[in-house]
């Protein structure tokens, strides 16, 4: 994993390694110098079906990009397989707060964003709920999208819990900075 990778994910973002190692994060410069991280979609059985890329240059643009053809409805669907009867699923919007939730010590899943959501991806969630019961819960963006989007998941999942964040956050990965202070988790370090 590259320098700039290392340092975004353990240095700014302060993540377990374990969770890094879990979704099978990877990095990668393209021609033009672009540090890229490297996000796998893998389907409930761990067959991956989809890469996102996002941008680690300081104000890069496009921040976030999809191969054609990658198939990125929901991400970390294999943590599914890992759910007990009655478990907490939380629903993040965005793989980093996925990572953040996981980092915390919950079981998570999250939506790429919260316009390309489609029904047809929510599938899965459907099933274990009937199945296993399953406690959904999200903390969503503090924007009009995110609130957005959890309306729209909860027509579907009724018992979808809403958590709200401090004003001061703006999503799941302010919350978890703020109660995860520095540490030196930087395994390069």
């Amino acid at each position: 994993m590259s320098a700039a990778a290392r340092h975004f994910l353990f240095d700014q973002r302060r993540l377990d390694p374990r969770v890094i190692r879990w979704c099978r994060l990877t990095s990668w410069r393209d021609r033009q110098g672009i540090h890229w991280l490297q996000i796998p979609y893998y389907d409930p059985d761990g067959h991956l079906i989809g890469i996102q890329n996002r941008n680690l240059m300081p104000g890069g643009e496009p921040r976030f990009k999809f191969p054609k053809g990658a198939q990125c409805g929901i991400y970390n669907l294999p943590v599914l397989n890992r759910l007990k009867e009655g478990e907490v699923l939380y629903i993040a919007e965005g793989a980093s707060d996925c990572w953040a939730l996981l980092s915390a010590g919950h079981k998570a899943i999250a939506i790429p964003s919260a316009t390309l959501l489609k029904k047809d991806d929510l599938q899965p969630l459907l099933t274990i709920n009937s199945k296993l019961l399953t406690q959904f819960h999200m903390y969503p963006d503090r924007d009009l999208p995110g609130e957005r989007l959890f309306l729209q998941l909860k027509e579907l999942l009724p018992n979808l819990q809403h958590h709200q964040l401090p004003p001061d956050c703006k999503d799941y990965s302010d919350l978890y900075l703020q109660l995860h202070p520095p540490t030196n988790m930087n395994p390069a370090s």
